[in-house]
């Protein structure tokens, strides 16, 4: 016993950061009961109480008792989720169309952008609709028409306009779109 209060007497900081940490991790578990019980989302304070106790040991004399810290799930998640979505990100800004897409030939597309425009589209229930954030356009010439495609993230097409020219196709895009032609008329 005589050697825990020692410990408690030299590493005040450790102390104090362990006392924050697992406060945080009680509030974060808390909110986690609450939500379910409830069946509302109640936001806790994620990571950081691991991240307190990993600083509170590296502080102290037992540095390796920090590995305490990894204990906590949502530091786990955030450092391995990150990457990946930096990654996804990058994937996304960087993409390139095919040049065959829903049977026709792809003539023009947009550069990315994160919101060129918003797409309500109604549901089933009422007063109900879904928000579509339109990320890149895509023209292309099928059966001798050309089509605006508006496009969510990568791949999902929100809406497709017909029209007789790309001109044309143009003017229902948004007007700050950069355009990357990749076949002349």
């Amino acid at each position: 016993m005589a050697v825990i209060f020692q410990f408690i007497k030299e590493n005040i900081i450790c102390d104090f950061c362990l006392v924050l940490g697992i406060l945080a991790w009680g509030v974060t578990i808390g909110a986690r009961i609450s939500s379910k019980k409830s069946g509302h989302f109640v936001s806790g304070i994620p990571a950081v109480g691991g991240f307190l106790i990993i600083i509170g040991f590296l502080t102290s004399s037992v540095k390796w008792l920090a590995f305490l810290g990894l204990l906590d799930f949502d530091l786990i998640y955030i450092i391995g989720v990150i990457p990946a979505v930096i990654r996804d990100n990058i994937a996304e800004k960087r993409y390139i169309p095919p040049e065959q897409l829903e049977n026709g030939k792809v003539v023009e597309y947009s550069l990315y952008n994160k919101c060129y425009e918003e797409i309500k589209i109604p549901r089933e229930y009422p007063y109900a609709e879904e928000l579509h954030t339109i990320n890149r356009y895509i023209i292309l010439i099928r059966d001798g028409k050309y089509f605006l495609l508006k496009i969510e993230r990568i791949d999902k097409i929100i809406e497709e306009i017909e029209a007789e020219t790309t001109d044309e196709c143009r003017s229902y895009a948004s007007k700050r779109v950069k355009w990357v032609v990749l076949e002349q008329q």
